[in-house]
């Protein structure tokens, strides 16, 4: 239910804290769910959704690269 899967959503995020480590919390944000933007199948992202992607974790990246 939700309390399970807010308390199993946290645990990574601790974990990313506790140990400094980069952590992004959904892959698939901006583009999961938006039909324009999966491929037929519903869960693999059209290389429009690809962009958002690497988008998502280049945010994540070019912070550790600048340290």
């Amino acid at each position: 239910g939700k309390q399970y899967s807010e308390q199993f959503q946290s645990i990574y995020t601790r974990l990313a804290k506790k140990n400094n480590i980069a952590f992004l919390p959904f892959l698939l944000e901006g583009v999961g769910g938006e039909p324009g933007l999966n491929q037929p199948d519903g869960i693999h992202p059209t290389a429009e959704g690809q962009k958002i992607v690497a988008e998502n974790v280049w945010n994540v990246l070019k912070g550790l690269l600048e340290k």
